[in-house]
């Protein structure tokens, strides 16, 4: 008949497998649960004056800014015989355990955020702020406290911003010392000239792959040339070299060479 089936040749086990099979249902349904997002971790406070404390132990430590772990190698064993933390991180263990600043960190990097802070705004007034100094701004920005949630970026840049610093002072410094000079040229374009001189800049020009110095001679006059090499600020020489041109109170060389 019509929706029955034969069981009369079907063992016992058989027949109740057929049962089970007639009360098989599909799953029960199930809603699909809902994506939650994470909450975020709670940010943990620092002041503004531990934070920038911290920067300055971080530079005083590596003795210069590291963006990256820095690693030396043993030539012969390969192994590692000397390690930098990012300038970052010693920055973030310190301001963990703040008992590691010292009242000289704290002095420094109130001076540094308070230098930043004026240069900032004087270039502000000229127009000349770059993409970097409006990260420097949001740093500065932050007056009470940092928070390691809402100032990951600013956490990030603070950390470089001793040795900014460090250089900005020392730009000043050169351009007060070539201020500083007679303002007297020497010779006359195309005319061949000896000179005793003391390097007092020494920068590296990516478009003409060379380096450009600065010096003051023994006369106190100032010069400025192309050299394929860094010259070491401080270091003396008696240079040769033709004159190029005169701007500004300063002689410019061409053909320089060192004796």
């Amino acid at each position: 008949m019509p929706g029955f089936v034969d069981v009369s040749n079907m063992t016992a086990l058989e027949v109740k497998r057929l049962g089970q099979m007639d009360d098989y249902d599909e799953e029960p349904y199930q809603p699909r649960q809902t994506w939650k997002p994470r909450a975020k971790p709670e940010g943990v406070k620092h002041s503004v004056d531990n934070v920038w404390g911290a920067a300055v132990a971080a530079q005083r430590i590596n003795g210069e800014y590291l963006k990256e772990e820095k690693r030396t190698f043993d030539m012969v064993t390969g192994e590692v015989v000397d390690r930098k933390l990012r300038n970052r991180d010693i920055m973030l263990d310190i301001l963990a355990n703040p008992a590691l600043l010292t009242v000289e960190d704290i002095a420094q990097g109130q001076e540094c955020r308070k230098f930043l802070q004026n240069d900032i705004t004087f270039r502000a007034l000229k127009g000349r702020l770059t993409d970097f100094d409006s990260s420097v701004s949001k740093v500065i920005a932050v007056e009470q406290e940092f928070d390691t949630a809402k100032h990951k970026l600013e956490l990030a840049v603070v950390a470089c911003l001793p040795q900014s610093h460090a250089r900005s002072l020392e730009r000043q410094a050169t351009q007060e010392r070539v201020r500083q000079t007679s303002g007297a040229v020497i010779g006359q374009p195309g005319v061949k000239v000896q000179l005793d001189v003391e390097v007092v800049k020494s920068n590296f020009s990516q478009q003409w792959n060379t380096w450009y110095t600065t010096a003051i001679t023994a006369d106190n006059c100032a010069v400025f040339f192309a050299y394929r090499q860094e010259l070491a600020k401080g270091a003396k020489h008696t240079i040769v070299g033709t004159v190029k041109a005169h701007r500004d109170g300063s002689t410019q060389l061409n053909r320089v060479s060192i004796i």
